[in-house]
């Protein structure tokens, strides 16, 4: 399981080398709403681990507000609560599914906490 804080920068640490196929893999995450399944955020963690073939270290960053870099892990994830989540390699970096090997390289859950701030005051 992943916990998000909204909001903040996030320090993942998942074992993704040891199920890769690949020789130096990138990883493409694709989170899923459970709420609404048509809300889905893809997007590149670049590893900054010191020890790849120990574990895998990522900085997601979530930004609760409509700012995006997809191709930097900065996401915003509306709504909070509970979300899917599946990592896949490939070859160089893609925000496309069809352009990574297929190989789901790890699935879970993602729990993300917070206050959404896109959402107008109103509706909170």
């Amino acid at each position: 399981m992943i916990n998000i804080d909204k909001n903040s920068t996030n320090k993942v640490i998942l074992t993704l080398t040891e199920k890769s196929t690949l020789l130096n893999p990138f990883y493409l995450f694709s989170f899923t709403s459970t709420t609404d399944f048509n809300n889905v955020v893809n997007f590149v963690g670049a590893d900054t681990s010191l020890y790849k073939s120990r574990y895998n270290e990522f900085d997601i960053i979530e930004t609760g507000t409509t700012f995006v870099n997809l191709t930097a892990s900065t996401i915003n994830l509306n709504p909070s609560g509970m979300w899917d989540y599946s990592i896949y390699e490939s070859t160089g970096i893609t925000l496309s599914i069809s352009a990574t090997t297929g190989n789901i390289i790890e699935q879970g859950k993602v729990i993300v906490v917070g206050e959404d701030l896109t959402i107008p005051l109103v509706y909170r």
